[in-house]
């Protein structure tokens, strides 16, 4: 009796490294899916400045690969700002809020295809206020889902 008791401290200890490992992972994935959206938006916002129809092409191509990801599984509970002080900016309101999260979320996707759809016109007339639009819904995540660090 006396080792299963001593021996259930580590369990735990074990089980809860295992957990925090898998927690971090997916703060990890999720920061990492962030930054190729991050980095797809600054690619974008170049083209928008000295506009080429065919860099709006090849840039919307890439944003659309990103835009294909199931981010579901990047927000699991349990990884959030208050589960990872200082490694992860996902608010816990997230969980709290998921309905109007994930609303938040289909209409970047949205505004996200219909940026890829104005690239793929060539029109740069087009091309800035879809733009515009999807740093919008952006901005508006990040305003009520976002920690600052």
């Amino acid at each position: 009796m006396r080792k299963i008791l001593l021996t259930l401290p580590v369990a735990a200890m074990v089980l809860g490294t295992a957990a925090y490992a898998d927690g971090m992972e997916t703060v990890k994935a999720r920061q990492d899916y962030f930054k190729s959206l991050g980095g797809a938006m600054k690619a974008l916002s170049g083209v928008a400045k000295n506009y080429d129809a065919e860099a709006a092409k090849a840039e919307a191509a890439k944003l659309e690969a990103i835009l294909a990801t199931d981010i579901k599984p990047l927000f699991a509970p349990g990884t959030s700002d208050a589960d990872f002080p200082g490694e992860s900016e996902a608010k816990a309101s997230i969980w709290e809020n998921m309905e109007d999260f994930g609303a938040k979320g289909q209409a970047m996707h949205e505004a996200g295809m219909e940026l890829i759809a104005a690239a793929n016109t060539g029109e740069a007339s087009a091309f800035g206020p879809a733009l515009k639009k999807l740093g919008g819904t952006c901005k508006a995540c990040h305003d009520d889902y976002r920690a600052e660090h």
